[in-house]
């Protein structure tokens, strides 16, 4: 389906990498980038400027960069070809639904469903001017301090979305962005997200390495257990990166095998109760077998003593 309103942008102008930000800065090339100076622009409520920011390459959605009352916001529509799809357009008003009703300051603001001219329904999405947690990961060495910031944002953020009965399903790198003014950490990407008030696509959801063991198994449904599981294999993968045994430790909880001792890594995450690496030592040692074995043997050898004592008394 053409849109004559717009120029269709040829296949190499958007980005599709499947595991890439939808709002990586990268993506924007500098003629992208610019900014048309309309002055009649901004006192219409058309968008303008459209340009074109990502394409999923085996999904339904594409996104925009746009401009209205000379503000940017990011657009996110369907692909021509599933446009007029009844199943995709229902996606589509479910994502807004869930988005629109979170509100916080570690969650990209969801602020309408309407038509734009030339892309059909879209939602209107806050933008943000950072770049994603994967390529933070990617090209720069992170602080302990900087990591455990980000986790404890993350793990806060992602209460909120727990407490608001809403799972995330996709939480991944990818779907983290990072402000460059201030550092806010940002959730985004509601696209497999669900709650208790949706019956449609309930089968399980995520991507590679960050999905929770149980979903693979047959019947399986997610839980905030699950979502735990993607922000403890995040944790872990910033834990590696800043060199982090305190980290590393929440990290692990986070994905335990268990999925109710996986609440322990969240909180941990959240209050930034990270274990010092003495403590971490105490708790090697404590738990090791050798020290069984050495207390074992200074008991027998304590019981032997005694007993010698009192044969020979």
């Amino acid at each position: 389906m053409k849109h004559p309103d717009i120029h269709t942008p040829k296949r190499h102008d958007i980005p599709d990498d499947p595991t890439a930000s939808e709002d990586d800065s990268a993506f924007l090339t500098a003629e992208g980038m610019e900014a048309v100076i309309d002055l009649g622009s901004i006192f219409s409520s058309a968008f303008s400027n459209i340009k074109p920011l990502y394409r999923s390459k085996n999904g339904p959605t594409q996104l925009f960069t746009a401009t209205r009352y000379g503000k940017r916001f990011v657009l996110k529509g369907l692909k021509g070809e599933y446009l007029d799809d009844p199943l995709f357009r229902l996606a589509l008003a479910k994502e807004f639904e869930i988005g629109f009703s979170l509100d916080h300051p570690g969650v990209r603001r969801t602020l309408s469903l309407e038509n734009a001219e030339g892309l059909g329904q879209v939602i209107v999405l806050e933008y943000i001017d950072g770049r994603s947690l994967d390529s933070l990961l990617r090209s720069e060495s992170i602080s302990r301090q900087r990591g455990r910031e980000i986790c404890m944002d993350l793990a806060e953020g992602l209460s909120y979305l727990h407490g608001k009965q809403t799972l995330h399903r996709d939480l991944k790198p990818s779907n983290v962005l990072i402000t460059h003014q201030g550092a806010t950490v940002k959730l985004i990407d509601f696209n497999l997200s669900d709650n208790d008030n949706f019956i449609i696509f309930k089968n399980p959801a995520g991507s590679g390495k960050y999905i929770a063991p149980e979903l693979r198994e047959p019947d399986a449904s997610a839980s905030p257990a699950s979502d735990i599981y993607s922000l403890g294999v995040i944790a872990g993968e910033i834990a590696e990166r800043s060199s982090d045994p305190g980290l590393m430790k929440a990290a692990s909880l986070c994905t335990h095998a268990d999925p109710d001792r996986r609440a322990e890594g969240l909180a941990m995450l959240r209050d930034g109760r990270f274990p010092s690496s003495t403590a971490m030592s105490l708790d090697r040692i404590i738990s090791s077998s050798w020290l069984t074995y050495l207390l074992t043997a200074v008991s027998t050898a304590l019981a032997s003593f005694i007993a010698y004592h009192y044969i020979t008394r």
